[in-house]
């Protein structure tokens, strides 16, 4: 797997097995919503990774039998999701999704929405491309998680946030979720939140740590989990909706 997927060299300036692992956990969550999406289709679904990278999650998609297109800004990152088979763009999502109305059934939104100023744009971007019913699929960093309770009675800095931009290799992101925010922020540009799980609940997320009991209780206690997977379907926006004739 490609380091713009492992967040490896973003937080210890080296390859990492833990946290390529802790990345793991967050997929696995993800691809057991998506089977159940194709399984429902009963057929393979046409998918949109929102800040796809090198493409090695996408190429998880592509690998259970899904179209799979992509789109990230950076140039060299889409060439390399290209050699996996991924329809990738290049494309900064400030100026919205270069797709038209109701193509996709499924959108993948990974560790995003903390990078982006304007959420809710992007978030009725997403709505638009989607077809009637479609899911979108998107995690974030949780800025409630376990470790963070106790790192801010001890009086420590959280976890996920930063000061400045150059600060433990998350000085990029620009907003925090908590569950309930990101599902409030979901329900208000267009999505019905149909499931809310965490990839795990552990006070540091490393191999040593990659329990099956963390697991469970990420999805069994989301608040407290490290990361924050929701899946939504799309509803109509209020703004669709045309006023009745008077």
């Amino acid at each position: 797997m490609g380091e713009s997927y492992f967040i490896d060299d973003v937080f210890y300036g080296r390859k990492s097995v833990d946290m390529a692992e802790f990345a793991r956990a967050r997929v696995d969550v993800v691809l057991e919503m998506i089977r159940s999406e194709r399984e429902k289709a009963e057929r393979g679904l046409r998918v949109l990774d929102v800040g796809c990278g090198d493409g090695a999650c996408s190429k998880l998609f592509l690998d259970i039998d899904n179209e799979v297109y992509g789109v990230d800004k950076r140039a060299d990152r889409v060439e390399s999701a290209a050699r996996k088979g991924i329809k990738a763009k290049v494309f900064d999502l400030a100026s919205g999704l270069p797709f038209e109305d109701g193509f996709f059934e499924l959108v993948y939104a990974a560790e995003v929405l903390e990078h982006v100023y304007d959420t809710e744009f992007l978030l009725k971007e997403i709505n638009r491309v989607l077809k009637k019913n479609g899911v979108l699929i998107v995690t974030v960093p949780n800025i409630a998680c376990l470790p963070n309770r106790i790192r801010a009675m001890l009086g420590l800095y959280p976890k996920y946030v930063a000061p400045s931009r150059k600060h433990w290799g998350v000085g990029e992101h620009v907003r925090a979720f908590t569950k309930d925010m990101l599902t409030g922020l979901l329900e208000r540009n267009g999505f019905k939140v149909e499931a809310t799980k965490a990839n795990l609940v552990s006070l540091i997320p490393t191999r040593s740590t990659m329990k099956p009991w963390s697991k469970m209780l990420g999805k069994a206690f989301p608040t407290f989990g490290e990361v924050i997977i929701c899946e939504a379907r799309k509803k109509r926006l209020t703004s669709d909706v045309c006023p009745p004739n008077v």
